[in-house]
Formats: C-alpha cells, sequence, structure tokens
C-alpha cells in the first residue's frame, strides 16, 4: 500500500499487497511504479524468483540494461533450460552491443538437447548475426576519429568521446583504449571514466592501468567498484560520524573532496590505509576551501598524526583536486 508521495506504508500482509500492485503497474507497462514495489519487496526479504524476474524486467523496459544483464544472467543460471530468459538475456546482449558476449551464450544454449526447432533456428540466426557484428571492422575515419580524439589536448573532449562509446560497440577500437590506459602521460580521470565503460561493456581482457605511477593488470568484467572503493567507503561513514554533526557544510565539502579523490585514482586504493591521516588532512583542506581557521598542528593533534603526513597527504588531494576541475 503506498501513501503520500509513493511511501511504502508497513501494514499486515504487505509483501502479498507489494506484489498485487506490481503486477497491476506491470499489467499497465507502468514500468517505472512496478520498479518502485519491486524494490520494496526485496528490501523487505522477498528475494523469490518472480520478484528478480520482475525487476529485471523493469529494468530492461527502462533502459537500465547493465542491471538487467546482471540479474537475467544470475536467473539464467539458475534455470538453465528457461528459454524466455535465455530470449530476454540474448536481447539486452544485442541491445547494448555486446556481440562477443552473445556468441559465447548461444553457442552454450545450443548445446542443450532439449531446444525447441523453432528456438534453434531462432539461436542460429542470431548466432550468424553475432559472427557478422564480431567481424566488422571499424571505418578508417572513424578509427581515425577516436585516436585524434584520445591523442587531443583537451580533457573535455576526451571525456564527451568516453561517453559516446557506451553506446557503440567498442571491440574495434579496443586497442586505442587499452593504449590510453597503459600511458603514464593521459588523464587519471579520463581513465576511470574509461576503466569503468570497459567494465560496463564486459570487457574480459586484461589491461593495464598506469596513474601516478602505480601499474596495475585487471580485467575490467571482473571489477567489483564496491569492493574496489571498500576503504574509501568506510572513511567516508567515518567522515560523517566525525564532522557531520559538528559541521553540515564542513562534513559535505571534506565528502566532496574526498569522493573526488577516490573517483579519480580508482581502481588503486588510497595509500597510506591510514583512516586517522585522511581524516585529519580532509578536515583541514575543507576548513581551507570554506575560508575557516584551521591549525594544522591542532588538527593533527585531534586525530594522532603526525602534521608532516597530514601536510604530504593535503598535498595529494589539492594535486588531484585540480586535476578533476579541468
Amino acid at each position: 500500500m503506498t501513501g503520500k508521495k509513493g511511501k511504502i506504508i508497513m501494514f499486515p500482509q504487505t509483501k502479498e499487497r507489494l506484489m498485487e500492485e506490481v503486477f497491476a503497474a506491470l499489467e499497465a507497462k507502468r514500468y517505472k511504479e512496478a520498479l518502485r514495489f519491486l524494490r520494496a519487496a526485496e528490501q523487505l526479504g522477498d528475494h523469490s524468483f518472480p520478484v528478480r524476474l520482475g525487476l529485471a524486467v523493469c529494468c530492461y523496459e527502462l533502459g537500465d540494461y547493465d542491471e538487467a544483464e546482471w540479474r537475467l544472467a544470475a536467473l539464467l543460471d539458475e534455470q538453465p533450460n528457461n528459454s524466455d530468459l535465455l530470449q530476454m538475456y540474448l536481447a539486452v546482449l544485442l541491445q547494448t552491443n555486446r556481440y562477443s558476449k552473445a556468441e559465447t551464450v548461444i553457442r552454450a544454449a545450443l548445446r542443450h538437447p532439449s531446444l525447441s526447432a523453432s528456438l534453434r533456428e531462432q539461436l542460429h540466426q542470431l548466432l550468424r548475426f553475432s559472427e557478422k557484428m564480431n567481424a566488422r571492422t571499424l571505418p578508417p575515419a572513424e578509427w581515425k576519429r577516436v585516436r585524434r580524439l584520445l591523442e587531443s589536448g583537451d580533457i573535455a573532449e576526451q571525456l564527451q568521446l568516453i561517453k559516446q562509446l557506451e553506446k557503440e560497440d567498442i571491440e574495434p577500437v579496443l586497442p586505442l583504449l587499452k593504449q590510453y590506459l597503459r600511458a603514464p602521460e593521459k588523464s587519471p580521470m579520463a581513465k576511470t571514466m574509461l576503466l569503468r565503460l570497459l567494465t560496463g561493456k564486459q570487457v574480459n581482457e586484461t589491461v593495464t592501468v598506469e596513474k601516478f605511477g602505480r601499474c596495475m593488470e585487471v580485467v575490467p568484467s571482473a571489477l567489483d567498484e564496491q569492493t574496489e572503493t571498500e576503504f574509501a567507503s568506510s572513511l567516508l561513514g567515518r567522515l560523517e560520524q566525525q564532522l557531520a554533526a559538528e559541521s553540515p557544510s564542513l562534513y559535505e565539502t571534506a565528502a566532496d573532496i574526498w569522493l573526488r579523490y577516490a573517483y579519480v585514482l580508482y581502481p588503486f586504493p588510497p595509500e597510506p590505509a591510514d583512516a586517522a591521516a585522511w581524516l585529519a588532512a580532509l578536515h583541514w583542506m575543507a576548513s581551507r576551501f570554506l575560508g575557516l581557521d584551521a591549525d594544522a598542528t591542532a588538527l593533527a593533534d585531534r586525530y594522532g598524526v603526525e602534521a608532516a603526513e597530514m601536510e604530504t597527504l593535503c598535498q595529494n588531494l589539492y594535486e588531484i583536486e585540480e586535476l578533476s576541475s579541468l
């Protein structure tokens, strides 16, 4: 049941009522409304197949293909012979130009002996289409466009290009993108955006990322952003405990600085993994940004860290702050 402003009101048999609302919304193709009810049902602990399938369908219909893809993949793992799930999953992969993955999924499905003749023929047609799309080469003019923009000194142009590539098949230009990630002189912020693009495209090749003199080999499809940013997230919580009650504006400024720092640094973790030192540095930086008097030695003492270490971290924060403002 819903109240004012669409808030879920907790009454007896809430789950049952929610599912009634879901079915009504789905039947009327009100997918945003259905999605809201389904998320509420999931939060109430309903992880049943219909709820998870409904979430996948709503995400697909609303254009959130990334969530639809991983949800359908999980459902298909549970029911590998479910032809409806298979067709929905392939529709998402083809909609998002993930032809290599679609080809892999189709080949695996064709090995199932229980497929109907009509579905088998449909899968063969999709396989031929996926193979054709995988064999495409980017026109020379397009290849040159990507190279020219990646080599441009204009960071805004580079970021715009990476944004445009979200809607395109990146397979033909993947070598250029990998080259950009390992070039030490290229924008760390653009590299973060590019790496997240490769993760979204489920690129399963090893790529080398170099930032700030640090080098790492990663497989984008295997990256879990929540895990990779665990220290940054936990520190954000501690920052809120330290500053939010004392000064909301100080906390918000410090949090913004930290989030930009973690974004530009990704997938590398902040070093050192010393929460107290980072808290002191962020407190001092935020105070300076707001024009507040802040004694570095007093702040270092408050957090139990060395003033010299705090100032070094402040310098790191300041450098990346400048980069992210370009």
